[in-house]
Protein backbone atom coordinates (compact mmCIF):
# COMPACT_ATOMS: atom_id res chain seq x y z
CA UNK A 1 0.00 0.00 0.00
CA UNK A 2 1.30 3.22 -1.17
CA UNK A 3 0.87 6.50 1.77
CA UNK A 4 -1.79 8.13 -1.63
CA UNK A 5 -4.85 5.38 -0.71
CA UNK A 6 -7.50 5.93 1.57
CA UNK A 7 -6.92 2.53 3.76
CA UNK A 8 -3.63 3.77 4.51
CA UNK A 9 -4.53 7.77 5.64
CA UNK A 10 -6.38 6.42 7.91
CA UNK A 11 -4.09 3.85 9.66
CA UNK A 12 -2.15 6.81 10.19
CA UNK A 13 -4.90 9.08 11.43
CA UNK A 14 -5.57 6.21 14.04
CA UNK A 15 -1.67 6.10 15.09
CA UNK A 16 -1.66 10.06 15.76
CA UNK A 17 -4.71 10.68 17.77
CA UNK A 18 -4.01 8.57 20.86
CA UNK A 19 -0.64 10.46 21.56
CA UNK A 20 -2.40 13.64 20.53
CA UNK A 21 -4.95 12.71 23.61
CA UNK A 22 -2.23 12.00 26.10
CA UNK A 23 -0.81 14.98 25.41
CA UNK A 24 -3.82 17.13 25.83
CA UNK A 25 -4.61 15.31 29.09
CA UNK A 26 -1.09 15.75 30.80
CA UNK A 27 -1.74 19.27 29.63
CA UNK A 28 -4.92 19.73 31.31
CA UNK A 29 -3.79 17.56 34.51
CA UNK A 30 -0.94 19.90 34.65
CA UNK A 31 -3.06 23.23 34.41
CA UNK A 32 -5.59 21.86 36.79
CA UNK A 33 -1.97 21.47 39.11
CA UNK A 34 -1.29 25.11 38.50
CA UNK A 35 -4.40 26.49 39.47
CA UNK A 36 -5.10 24.32 42.29
CA UNK A 37 -1.77 25.20 43.89
CA UNK A 38 -2.48 28.85 43.28
CA UNK A 39 -5.79 29.12 44.91
CA UNK A 40 -4.26 26.95 47.94
CA UNK A 41 -0.96 29.35 48.27
CA UNK A 42 -3.90 32.40 47.88
CA UNK A 43 -5.70 31.11 50.79
CA UNK A 44 -2.49 30.94 53.67
CA UNK A 45 -3.07 34.58 54.67
CA UNK A 46 -6.64 33.67 55.36
CA UNK A 47 -5.54 30.74 57.72
CA UNK A 48 -5.53 31.83 61.66
CA UNK A 49 -4.62 30.03 64.87
CA UNK A 50 -7.12 28.05 66.38
CA UNK A 51 -9.76 29.18 68.55
CA UNK A 52 -8.38 29.08 72.00
CA UNK A 53 -9.50 26.33 74.15
CA UNK A 54 -11.16 27.02 77.71
CA UNK A 55 -14.07 26.96 79.50
CA UNK A 56 -15.79 29.08 82.01
CA UNK A 57 -18.39 28.78 84.61
CA UNK A 58 -20.91 31.11 86.26
CA UNK A 59 -22.25 31.09 89.90
CA UNK A 60 -25.77 33.64 90.36
CA UNK A 61 -26.36 34.94 94.12
CA UNK A 62 -29.79 36.63 93.44
CA UNK A 63 -30.28 37.24 97.13
CA UNK A 64 -26.91 39.31 96.98
CA UNK A 65 -25.93 37.21 100.02
CA UNK A 66 -22.54 38.30 101.41
CA UNK A 67 -21.73 41.17 98.81
CA UNK A 68 -22.40 45.27 100.04
CA UNK A 69 -25.97 45.89 100.37
CA UNK A 70 -27.45 42.50 98.94
CA UNK A 71 -26.67 43.28 95.22
CA UNK A 72 -27.64 40.13 93.01
CA UNK A 73 -23.97 39.25 91.74
CA UNK A 74 -22.58 36.69 89.18
CA UNK A 75 -19.09 34.83 89.81
CA UNK A 76 -17.32 33.69 86.45
CA UNK A 77 -14.91 31.01 86.77
CA UNK A 78 -12.20 30.00 84.30
CA UNK A 79 -12.49 26.13 84.55
CA UNK A 80 -9.80 24.90 82.19
CA UNK A 81 -8.19 26.10 78.72
CA UNK A 82 -5.10 28.32 77.63
CA UNK A 83 -3.65 31.05 80.01
CA UNK A 84 -4.82 34.11 78.66
CA UNK A 85 -3.83 37.95 78.78
CA UNK A 86 -6.36 39.81 81.38
CA UNK A 87 -6.60 42.66 78.79
CA UNK A 88 -7.78 40.12 75.79
CA UNK A 89 -10.62 38.82 78.40
CA UNK A 90 -13.59 40.73 77.99
CA UNK A 91 -17.44 41.07 79.46
CA UNK A 92 -19.83 42.80 77.96
CA UNK A 93 -23.48 43.08 78.79
CA UNK A 94 -26.76 43.45 77.03
CA UNK A 95 -26.17 47.23 76.46
CA UNK A 96 -23.04 46.70 74.88
CA UNK A 97 -20.80 48.03 77.62
CA UNK A 98 -17.28 46.46 78.75
CA UNK A 99 -14.94 46.11 81.19
CA UNK A 100 -11.26 43.77 80.74
CA UNK A 101 -10.56 40.80 83.13
CA UNK A 102 -7.84 42.97 84.65
CA UNK A 103 -10.46 45.73 85.75
CA UNK A 104 -12.39 44.07 87.59
CA UNK A 105 -11.41 43.83 91.60
CA UNK A 106 -10.72 40.16 92.05
CA UNK A 107 -9.28 39.70 88.11
CA UNK A 108 -5.48 40.08 87.58
CA UNK A 109 -2.73 40.18 84.50
CA UNK A 110 -3.43 36.47 83.69
CA UNK A 111 -6.19 34.61 83.40
CA UNK A 112 -5.33 31.15 84.63
CA UNK A 113 -7.48 27.89 84.90
CA UNK A 114 -9.38 28.61 88.81
CA UNK A 115 -9.45 32.29 88.47
CA UNK A 116 -12.58 34.05 88.85
CA UNK A 117 -14.02 37.96 88.52
CA UNK A 118 -17.01 38.77 90.50
CA UNK A 119 -20.01 41.11 88.63
CA UNK A 120 -22.22 43.06 90.02
CA UNK A 121 -22.04 46.36 87.99
CA UNK A 122 -20.83 48.22 90.98
CA UNK A 123 -17.30 49.88 92.03
CA UNK A 124 -14.61 48.17 89.61
CA UNK A 125 -17.24 46.63 87.44
CA UNK A 126 -19.16 49.66 87.28
CA UNK A 127 -19.15 49.91 83.40
CA UNK A 128 -21.72 47.40 83.54
CA UNK A 129 -24.81 47.33 83.85
CA UNK A 130 -26.31 45.56 87.24
CA UNK A 131 -28.30 42.38 87.04
CA UNK A 132 -31.84 43.68 87.23
CA UNK A 133 -34.23 40.98 85.74
CA UNK A 134 -34.56 37.48 83.87
CA UNK A 135 -32.71 37.43 80.60
CA UNK A 136 -29.90 39.99 81.46
CA UNK A 137 -26.23 38.57 79.80
CA UNK A 138 -23.22 38.63 80.04
CA UNK A 139 -20.54 37.97 77.11
CA UNK A 140 -17.37 36.65 77.76
CA UNK A 141 -14.84 37.54 74.79
CA UNK A 142 -11.29 36.07 73.79
CA UNK A 143 -9.60 39.46 71.75
CA UNK A 144 -6.62 37.90 69.75
CA UNK A 145 -3.68 39.98 69.16
CA UNK A 146 -5.13 41.58 65.74
CA UNK A 147 -8.20 42.43 67.54
CA UNK A 148 -10.32 39.44 66.30
CA UNK A 149 -12.92 38.83 68.91
CA UNK A 150 -14.44 35.30 70.05
CA UNK A 151 -17.60 34.78 72.09
CA UNK A 152 -16.43 32.13 74.49
CA UNK A 153 -19.38 32.08 76.84
CA UNK A 154 -22.77 33.79 77.54
CA UNK A 155 -24.56 33.80 80.68
CA UNK A 156 -28.18 34.87 81.06
CA UNK A 157 -29.31 35.46 84.28
CA UNK A 158 -32.08 32.42 85.85
CA UNK A 159 -34.45 34.12 87.48
CA UNK A 160 -34.96 38.21 88.41
CA UNK A 161 -33.02 39.27 91.45
CA UNK A 162 -34.56 38.18 95.17
CA UNK A 163 -33.10 40.31 98.09
CA UNK A 164 -33.94 39.88 101.51
CA UNK A 165 -36.82 41.20 102.89
CA UNK A 166 -34.75 43.18 105.60
CA UNK A 167 -32.61 44.48 102.69
CA UNK A 168 -32.12 48.07 102.70
CA UNK A 169 -31.20 47.81 98.90
CA UNK A 170 -35.39 46.63 98.32
CA UNK A 171 -37.69 49.69 99.97
CA UNK A 172 -40.80 48.13 98.56
CA UNK A 173 -40.16 44.74 99.51
CA UNK A 174 -40.56 43.22 96.17
CA UNK A 175 -36.62 41.56 96.15
CA UNK A 176 -36.02 43.95 93.25
CA UNK A 177 -32.80 45.80 94.32
CA UNK A 178 -34.00 49.96 94.21
CA UNK A 179 -31.85 50.82 91.52
CA UNK A 180 -33.14 48.56 89.13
Amino acid sequence: MTPSTPEAVRLGERGVSPVVGAVLMVAIVILLAAVLSTMALGFEDELQEPAPSGAFDQEYVASGTDNTDDRPYVTITHNFGKTADADNIIIKDDAGNTIRWNDVWTGGPEVRAGEYVHIDGFQSDSALQPICEKGDSYWIIWETDDGDELVVNKWTAPSDPNLPPSSSSDDDGDGIPNWC
